[in-house]
């Protein structure tokens, strides 16, 4: 039995730790290193909609990721002896 390629587009999603997802993830971590001008070298290669599509999802990323830095610097503020709440006092009094 021979599967689409949509079909095995469907499965390999399904697949969280997919070796496509990997490579995928090290080929953004890779471009991630790359200095300002290759980086829109590259992007003035793709068309504007697959651009537009790009940062449309990674900003969706970014929103549901931030709770996992929150996390981090609490914990972080934490085992340096501050409580959340002298983090707030002190963020409010330097505003």
């Amino acid at each position: 039995m021979s599967l689409s390629t949509i079909e095995m587009a469907r499965i390999l999603e399904q697949m969280e730790d997919s070796p496509e997802k990997l490579m995928f993830g090290k080929l953004l971590t890779e471009l991630g290193n790359q200095s300002e001008e290759r980086i829109r070298s590259a992007a003035r290669q793709v068309p504007i909609n697959y651009l537009r599509d790009f940062v449309f999802q990674f900003q969706k990323v970014i929103e549901e990721r931030k709770g996992e830095r929150i996390s981090e610097l609490a914990a972080e503020i934490a085992k340096d002896g501050f409580s959340a709440d002298e983090l707030r006092e002190y963020l409010t009094n330097t505003k």
